[in-house]
């Protein structure tokens, strides 16, 4: 087992012993690896994302079709996160001591293959089966691109990397809505409903891309051989990703990981955020089908869109603004109080279902402004030989709020309005208003 080595503070670290070679352009260099990582990098979390929540869109003909309540489809959607939640700290752990390029074409490729088979369930039961198995096969692949991006981005433009890699959930909502419902108006092929094929088109694109990281994704910087020698030799002096490699021990360092100060609200930021944004992945559709705000599938495909297009916006302002102020903390408390804001308000009259719709996109949108910030102060709180673990561990917490999600806003019979629907957001409120300030208050963490 490799042992856990940790730095020692009284060296300066190797940033800040070596300054850009003579004539290395570090602008462009940025530019570069931004082209060469980031576009792939959104692509393959957008297909992702897409295979995760489909499953929301099919619900729109697929309950009727199978007998699914709203309770089941809850846990059928959430059963996913529980193989997720076993398998992701191991998962990254592995990614981190073999090679990111391997260990994610062999998750892009196994989930895609039964994103493909979740077109022939003829009940919940095998429904929930490969649902589970989904999960099984995904884990690992949000944390482990989280990490591989540290290994290309320095610290100053990490939360701008972030926040386009995260941009791939709302991305993912912008293109499922139209998609899917055109699929599921109009798609019948060979006698097979629509939410049929709507899991056959949309799995097969993450085996194809499975493929291509094979050749698109090389492990760390000292192995791509689009940069020169000089490059090459810069960024391994001014980044991580090696140290990541070669630290990272085969074991779970859980004693170590929860001694770090501020571990424990970052996870319980971490699971309310992911309780609420998950649970909306899988039930918007439905809720805004029931809200009479929309009298097709096409026009709830629409209006799904539109808090899904404000976080695009608002994701990539808030980082732009997060790494040039090179402030993490604020930047995770301040867009975490206004959602809390928007779901106390939302709990309370507020005049039907159209300002409630507002209400609900503008907490939306207040919570994916802080997904880039908040992974970029919990990569900054681990050092390298627990950064693969600890990111892993963070986001598992994650998956346990996005298991619980659809679950309890089935149990709230999936509504906008409603007096459990209500429960549902002020507590979520209340709770997110608790995080926000003892982020505020707190010194301990620091990005």
């Amino acid at each position: 087992m490799r042992g856990i080595t940790m730095r020692d503070e009284s060296r300066p670290s190797p940033a800040g012993e070596h300054g850009p070679a003579p004539d290395l352009d570090v602008a462009s260099l940025d530019r570069k690896i931004w082209w060469r990582i980031i576009p792939f990098a959104l692509a393959l979390y957008v297909i992702s994302i897409l295979d995760r929540v489909n499953i929301g869109y099919a619900a729109l003909t697929m309950n009727a079709d199978l007998g699914i309540d709203p309770f089941l489809f809850g846990v059928v959607s959430g059963i996913f996160f529980v193989s997720y939640i076993l398998f992701e700290v191991p998962s990254n752990q592995y990614l981190a001591r073999a090679g990111a390029r391997v260990w994610l074409f062999r998750i892009m490729a196994s989930w895609g293959i039964i994103a493909v088979l979740m077109a022939f369930v003829t009940s919940p039961l095998e429904l929930g089966i490969l649902r589970f198995l989904l999960g099984a096969a995904e884990a690992g692949f949000a944390p482990g691109l989280i990490l591989y991006l540290s290994f290309w981005f320095r610290k100053e433009g990490l939360a701008r990397a972030l926040a386009v890699f995260f941009m791939a959930i709302p991305l993912a909502m912008l293109i499922a809505s139209p998609v899917s419902t055109v699929i599921l108006s109009h798609v019948a092929w060979f006698g097979l409903a629509g939410w049929r094929w709507l899991f056959v088109l949309e799995g097969v694109p993450a085996i194809i891309f499975g493929c291509a990281i094979l050749v698109c994704l090389p492990d760390l910087p000292e192995k791509a051989r689009w940069l020169t020698g000089a490059e090459r030799s810069w960024l391994a002096s001014h980044l991580e990703g090696r140290r990541v490699h070669d630290e990272t021990g085969t074991t779970i360092p859980l004693r170590e990981l929860v001694s770090f100060p501020g571990f424990y609200l970052l996870c319980s930021a971490s699971f309310l955020v992911g309780l609420f944004l998950t649970g909306l992945l899988f039930w918007i559709p439905q809720i805004v089908a029931s809200s009479g705000l929309s009298g097709s599938i096409e026009q709830t495909g629409l209006l799904v869109m539109m808090p899904y297009a404000l976080a695009v916006v608002v994701m990539y302002a808030w980082s732009r603004h997060s790494d040039k102020s090179g402030d993490r903390r604020l930047h995770v408390a301040v867009p975490l109080f206004l959602a809390a804001v928007f779901l106390v308000a939302l709990s309370l009259p507020h005049g039907g279902a159209g300002p409630g719709f507002v209400l609900l996109s503008c907490a939306i949108a207040a919570c994916y402004a802080a997904y880039a910030p908040f992974f970029a102060l919990t990569l900054a709180l681990f050092p390298p030989a627990l950064r693969a673990s600890g990111t892993a561990l963070v986001n598992t917490i994650a998956s346990v709020g996005a298991f619980c999600g659809p679950i309890f806003f089935g149990l709230a019979g999936g509504r906008l309005a409603g007096p459990l629907s209500v429960l549902l957001f002020l507590l979520l409120g209340a709770a997110l208003i608790a995080c926000a300030v003892l982020l505020f208050k707190t010194r301990k963490i620091r990005g």
